[in-house]
């Protein structure tokens, strides 16, 4: 059994006249654009900030601990260099875009917003002090995370990888197993990855 959870930030008045008004006007591009910027899942937009209005919170499943996703984007960044043949785009590292802090106190502070609601797989809505208490509290304290669940199947573990793991570990957060599946920050288990379900 497992369930996973998602806000939904509920757009303001403002936001939601530019959309009817772009209906009323039979704007199709317009449309699609605000659509999506306001109601579909969140992504960087063209300017590198974040736009979407439905965010993954994570996923509550039988025998293990709650697993949150991060929202963390990886910015590829780049420069132009002269070269013997011409101008030439070099690599930049490259920088993290949090969606909110990886912290307790963080995803508190999103969750708990006026204009968010939450919302399971089924698209039931819920109780926010309900579904904060149970997501701390679930498969706590021996329930399963990457590291425990290596050392009994050994055999089955294949390891994430890829620029999002790459600078996470940058960032400073250590993976707690050799999958890289899963990391802990402020207490709490995270996803090594953004997609999943």
């Amino acid at each position: 059994m497992s369930t996973n959870y998602y806000a939904r930030i509920i757009p303001s008045k403002e936001r939601k006249k530019e959309l009817h008004d772009a209906i009323e006007a039979d704007d199709f591009p317009l449309i699609d654009k605000l659509k999506s910027e306001m109601y579909d899942p969140i992504q960087l937009g063209d300017d590198m900030e974040i736009v979407g209005g439905t965010v993954h919170l994570g996923k509550l499943s039988s025998g293990w601990k709650f697993l949150w996703n991060p929202n963390v984007f990886v910015i590829r960044q780049g420069h132009l260099e002269d070269s013997p043949t011409g101008r030439r785009h070099v690599p930049d590292p490259s920088i993290p875009k949090y969606f909110y802090p990886l912290t307790k106190q963080g995803l508190h502070d999103f969750i708990f917003r006026d204009d968010v609601i939450i919302i399971d797989e089924y698209g039931e809505k819920q109780n926010k002090e309900k579904f904060w208490k149970e997501a701390l509290e679930w498969g706590q304290p021996d329930g399963w995370d990457s590291a425990g669940y290596e050392k009994e199947y050994k055999e089955y573990i294949y390891p994430v990888t890829g620029e999002l793991t790459d600078l996470l570990r940058q960032e400073g957060y250590k993976f707690t197993s050799y999958s890289n599946s899963d990391f802990y920050s402020d207490g709490l288990r995270f996803a090594g990855f953004t997609d999943f379900s």
